[in-house]
């Protein structure tokens, strides 16, 4: 079962992916935009670790335990971030109203059950607290891309702006209130992190 769950979540995260990719390419997108996105990023952790996880769901390493670690945090905070703050923004029809729900429904919610379902969870130690790299990384270069090279994305379905999410918006809301946002994801990627260790050492004890 841990095999065909996560198995299922990868080629989920897949079928989205390449379609979504396929579709930017189609109505002539930036595909630069497409990955500029943390969700998008976040989708391509969990399919790469979940694929891992199915080719050898004993799977274990610092490298993999970062990977791992990374993916759900980030994965989670992608759904909770979507149902609570950006749900309604975007405009979906066809095919890409599915490719929206899987990445922001579906791949989340599969991927923390997974972890918390199903046997031999991955062990996870202090080491693995290193993908917070990632996400600072990507936020520097999310803000940074803004006011260099001024890209656009549809924030809503009648607005655009420089950064994937309103929130990050400098111009709209003021460097306070973004730095507030910052730090708010930021506490509650820690406390994901804190509470998916102590259920991997809890396995481990176990």
């Amino acid at each position: 079962m841990t095999r065909l769950w996560h198995g299922a979540i990868a080629a989920l995260a897949a079928f989205a992916l390449v379609g979504q990719t396929i579709l930017t390419i189609d109505r002539d997108r930036p595909l630069i935009n497409l990955f500029s996105y943390f969700t998008i990023e976040s989708n391509i952790l969990v399919l790469v670790a979940a694929a891992s996880v199915a080719a050898r769901p004993d799977r274990g390493g610092t490298a993999f335990g970062i990977l791992r670690l990374g993916s759900l945090v980030a994965i989670t905070i992608t759904g909770i971030v979507y149902a609570t703050v950006l749900a309604g923004n975007g405009a979906f029809t066809g095919i890409e109203w599915w490719y929206d729900k899987i990445f922001h429904y579906v791949v989340p919610a599969l991927s923390v059950l997974g972890f918390l379902l199903f046997r031999p969870r991955t062990r996870l130690d202090r080491s693995a607290l290193w993908f917070l790299i990632w996400p600072l990384a990507w936020l520097a270069y999310t803000l940074i891309r803004a006011g260099v090279s001024d890209p656009s994305y549809a924030v809503t379905s009648d607005r655009r702006a420089p950064v994937p999410y309103d929130f990050l918006d400098v111009d709209r809301h003021g460097g306070l209130a973004v730095a507030v946002a910052c730090v708010v994801v930021l506490l509650l990627a820690l406390g994901l992190a804190w509470g998916y260790l102590k259920l991997s050492r809890r396995e481990v004890e176990a």
